[in-house]
């Protein structure tokens, strides 16, 4: 995960807590405006309740005072005309009659029959079995045929020993426009209900099937309580918020309730929540945006740059400089102080490599001194054998002698490629060993760093299988090829050399070599971890060396200067 991308998450992050603070926030302001909803609701129930109770006590005093006329009961036509008189001006009521105790109407505003019975009516033997005003269930009128409260209270008149009833119809519509003329708010949804739980009026009116639905559940649910709230959902799904209220005395048996739309209720924090969802959306894009491309021009880039300077270093560009950034700002800080530790660091390696030259140049020059001092020892020695070994002592000096003069001339302070330095041990092996017969060194190698002692063994190693192959394969003054490789295989890396001469004798064995040379090849090889094998061959001989695949250092990328 880049620098870049983590950046962003952090200020996505940042930004991300100020976002939930505002969601939480809309969130309870949509909460607080259910409640407040509800509490509206109650309110508005409790209001109409006390709406009813005016009506009733207004109907009680109406009814006292219309019991009061001198023609009630007995004068049956003033009384009938004198209680059309009163209803004209009040046109929540239908009807008005008195009824006495067998159920026979005296006074009444309109015709009724002489069989006529409503002794099971509420409005009749509610007030006779109480002695209280009686609110009835929601009828449908017998005489007039239409939808009708009664509204009844005991009376007993002049002279009478047992109590008579006073009865007011009231007309359920005219009461709904009298009720939703009053200031309640457009949303407000206003519902009553009988004793029985059948719909008395509604207002605004928005369908009898709605209105139906609500008038149930708010009566199955609300049935017993005395006041409260609860939710409900409408015929179209809607949820309704739902105050409800018991009317008590001397509205008794009536059941009220105001319904809101919750939708409605809370709208306007629903379209906050909206548009704080949609704008913190777009905050947090832009901020992760902007953090985006700021981090990229401010951040990515100059740390881009810095470790840019740092792997080119590492590859060998000495010559790299870090950039030179703001001083003022950390990454300025850092690129001046790794700007100090490069250019120290190159002095230490300079200094380095001036001392490793140095010893270069007295060791390559050290091992010529005793080179020259073995050949002037060879001179004045005249025993042949002591002479052989002489020589080979200084043969095997001067190989050593020219990988540190390889290194000397090569200005490296480290790595040697294989391939040239050993190139160059045959060319000198050629040379050296050259005269009448001048032997053909073929020579072919893969490309393989190592270090300077790996190379001084396989220059070694080299040297005693090329001065075997003069010195044994071919006899005095012939000449043929021989063939050095140095492959790379699935074991690690082979060093063979080859001569297409007469061959080892029969009872040559590296187990019990006979020669310094060979046991020489075989101590070196031991040193780099690898194994001597023969293979005889028709003609000739090959030295096989098996060295190990941990040998030396990866070959460097082109166009990438060996380390130093």
């Amino acid at each position: 995960m880049s620098l870049r991308f983590r950046l962003s998450i952090l200020v996505g992050i940042a930004v991300l807590p100020p976002l939930l603070l505002t969601a939480y926030n809309t969130l309870g302001w949509q909460k607080f405006q259910e409640r407040d909803a509800r509490d509206e609701a109650l309110a508005g129930a409790r209001l109409l309740s006390a709406e009813f109770m005016q009506t009733a006590d207004g109907s009680r005093q109406l009814m006292i005072a219309m019991s009061k006329h001198p023609s009630v009961p007995d004068q049956e036509q003033a009384c009938g005309d004198y209680f059309k008189s009163v209803l004209a001006d009040l046109p929540i009521y239908r009807e008005a009659a008195v009824i006495d105790p067998t159920g026979k109407f005296h006074c009444s505003t309109v015709a009724i029959p002489a069989t006529l019975d409503v002794t099971d009516r509420l409005y009749f033997r509610g007030p006779l079995a109480t002695g209280q005003l009686t609110i009835g269930a929601l009828t449908l009128g017998r005489v007039t045929h239409t939808r009708s409260i009664h509204i009844s209270m005991p009376y007993r008149p002049p002279g009478a020993t047992s109590d008579w009833v006073i009865a007011l119809i009231v007309n359920p519509e005219r009461l709904a426009q009298e009720l939703a003329s009053r200031p309640w708010r457009s949303h407000h949804r206003i519902l009553a209900l009988d004793r029985e739980g059948t719909l008395v009026m509604t207002s605004p009116d928005e369908g009898p099937q709605d209105a139906d639905v609500l008038s149930q559940q708010v009566y199955s649910l609300a049935q017993g309580a005395a006041a409260g709230t609860l939710e409900v959902k409408d015929a179209r799904g809607r949820t309704q918020i739902i105050g409800f209220a018991q009317t008590p005395e001397p509205a008794q048996g009536l059941f009220v309730a105001v319904a809101i739309d919750r939708g409605e209720a809370i709208s306007a924090a629903t379209e906050s929540a909206r548009r704080s969802i949609v704008i913190g959306l777009i905050v947090l894009l832009l901020a992760i945006v902007g953090a985006w491309f700021a981090t990229d021009f401010l951040i990515r880039r100059p740390i881009r740059a810095l470790v840019d300077t740092a792997r080119r270093r590492e590859s060998g560009d000495i010559a790299a400089r870090f950039p030179p950034l703001r001083g003022a700002s950390e990454l300025g800080e850092l690129s001046a102080a790794l700007s100090r530790m490069s250019a120290k660091i190159d002095d230490l390696l300079e200094q380095k490599s001036f001392l490793l030259r140095e010893l270069q140049h007295r060791v390559m020059n050290s091992l010529h001194l005793l080179s020259s001092m073995l050949s002037l020892q060879t001179r004045h020695v005249s025993d042949p054998a002591v002479r052989e070994q002489l020589g080979r002592a200084r043969d095997r000096i001067l190989s050593m002698a020219s990988v540190y003069r390889y290194l000397y001339q090569a200005d490296s302070a480290g790595y040697i490629e294989v391939r040239e330095f050993l190139h160059a041990i045959c060319e000198e092996a050629q040379r050296a060993y050259g005269g009448a017969s001048l032997p053909t060194i073929e020579f072919d190698a893969d490309p393989l760093l190592v270090t300077g002692s790996q190379a001084t063994s396989l220059a070694v190693l080299t040297h005693e299988l090329i001065t075997n192959a003069l010195k044994y394969a071919y006899a005095e003054g012939e000449s043929g090829p021989i063939s050095i490789t140095f492959r790379r295989s699935a074991e690690g890396f082979d060093l063979r050399v080859a001569d297409r001469g007469r061959g080892l004798p029969a009872d040559f064995s590296l187990e019990r070599p006979d020669s310094l040379g060979v046991k020489v090849i075989a101590g070196t090889a031991r040193q780099l971890g690898g194994t001597v094998h023969v293979n005889r061959l028709d003609p000739g001989t090959e030295f096989v060396i098996h060295l190990p695949p941990n040998l030396g250092v990866a070959p460097p990328a082109a166009g990438t200067p060996s380390r130093a």
